[in-house]
């Protein structure tokens, strides 16, 4: 991080609209991952990136993450009793950590834990919503200091977009949302 902007080690862009999927999002990790194996990396990822398959492909790779999920999901909190993750009571100024949870009805993958915070109200005004994180990094601290690290990336396409807007009059290719493309950064 360099004056609260995330500094790229790697980018690439898609040549499609929408989110990446799995196959596309492994291939660009491998290139990052190789070039950090003396070091400790966490990977941070939106909602786009809230693929069970992806926390589990990291987790074989010894790599730390943290990835938004979607409010939708479901996790297994008792045996055969299933919550989604939008029932389990995160509001303002509320956050809890669960250890060794059962995720997504489907697939049901053990031994993620979740965090979940929601910033409290500031000013009479809060977020839109809480965060739900899927993690491996063993703390709500940790986790939740990690993710919001992943703003200096948001705010680095930010200026690229106005930069290339005021330069050539266009998106530069950088379509309308950052989360069009991968770009992966060490905390």
């Amino acid at each position: 991080m360099y004056k609260r902007r995330a500094i790229p080690w790697y980018f690439e862009l898609l040549d499609k609209k929408g989110n990446s999927n799995f196959d596309e999002q492994t291939k660009a990790l491998e290139k990052v991952l190789i070039k950090f194996t003396k070091y400790k990396v966490v990977v941070l990822g939106d909602r786009e990136f809230c693929s069970v398959d992806l926390a589990s492909w990291l987790r074989e790779k010894n790599v730390y993450f943290c990835l938004r999920l979607k409010k939708n999901h479901f996790i297994e909190q008792e045996n055969e009793i299933w919550t989604q993750l939008q029932q389990l009571g995160l509001k303002p100024g509320i956050a809890f950590y669960l250890r060794g949870i059962k995720i997504t009805k489907t697939k049901q993958v053990v031994g993620f834990d979740l965090a979940a915070k929601w910033q409290q109200k500031r000013w009479g005004m809060s977020a839109n919503e809480g965060w739900f994180i899927l993690t491996n990094l063993g703390s709500l601290p940790l986790a939740i200091e990690a993710y919001k690290t992943r703003f200096g990336i948001e705010e680095m396409f930010r200026d690229f977009q106005k930069r290339c807007s005021a330069v050539l009059g266009s998106q530069c290719g950088l379509g309308g949302s950052p989360h069009e493309q991968l770009a992966w950064f060490p905390p």
